[in-house]
């Protein structure tokens, strides 16, 4: 699915997070939005191939490094991470193979799990300097 169909993810993603109406992601274009979202399933893709969690969480801090800057929410940050997090387990039911959905979703969660904890932490550190 994410090889051979990514653009179900990003442009899911994408059409999501435009729909939200997030004051700061409001700025953003259309193509920022989808390459931002295009990153992170790389990130994600190679935590897949990994089984690993870590590109996810080195991409997290880049992201919150640059959204903390500009002065983002981290429920801004949080809920596009939860759109991309929807996307990924609506396109898992559609287009796995049932017999390999639960692994693929057991995977998913483990990594976009400690992505966020990271995420949370680092901007709790963060908002304290």
């Amino acid at each position: 699915m994410i090889y051979n169909k990514p653009e179900l993810i990003i442009n899911d993603s994408t059409s999501n997070l435009m729909r939200v109406n997030l004051p700061h992601y409001n700025k953003f274009r259309k193509e920022d939005i989808e390459k931002n979202f295009s990153n992170l399933l790389l990130a994600f893709t190679k935590c897949i191939e990994n089984n690993s969690a870590d590109e996810m969480i080195s991409y997290m801090d880049l992201i919150l490094n640059e959204r903390f800057a500009k002065g983002f929410q981290i429920e801004e940050v949080e809920i596009a991470l939860n759109i991309f997090e929807e996307s990924i387990w609506k396109n898992i039911y559609k287009n796995v193979d049932e017999d390999k959905q639960y692994s693929a979703m057991k995977l998913a969660l483990c990594i976009l799990s400690k992505a966020k904890e990271e995420l949370l932490n680092d901007y709790a550190m963060m908002s304290k300097c």
